[in-house]
């Protein structure tokens, strides 16, 4: 299992616990399917689904990778994930 790491914070932080910015993306390569959705402009909820259906890893999933790796914290990524869905 991954070590979870919480933010701490040191003068050279400004005791934040974090440092710089790490960009957080989700990639789609559209389908056949999500082609056909999106040129019948179906809504945003059908065509999320058939997004990760398709694999498509979303900014959440990318986060959490970047924690198991020891870059950020669940937090963070919580925190600003959640403004974007």
């Amino acid at each position: 299992a991954p070590t979870i790491y919480r933010a701490c914070g040191c003068p050279a932080c400004r005791n934040t616990g974090y440092r710089g910015r790490q960009a957080i993306a989700e990639f789609l390569t559209p389908d056949a399917e999500i082609e056909r959705l999106l040129f019948a402009k179906a809504d945003q909820g059908a065509i999320e689904r058939a997004a990760v259906a398709a694999e498509m890893r979303t900014m959440r999933v990318t986060g959490m990778a970047a924690v198991a790796r020891g870059e950020t914290t669940v937090e963070e990524i919580l925190r600003a994930v959640s403004a974007e869905e």
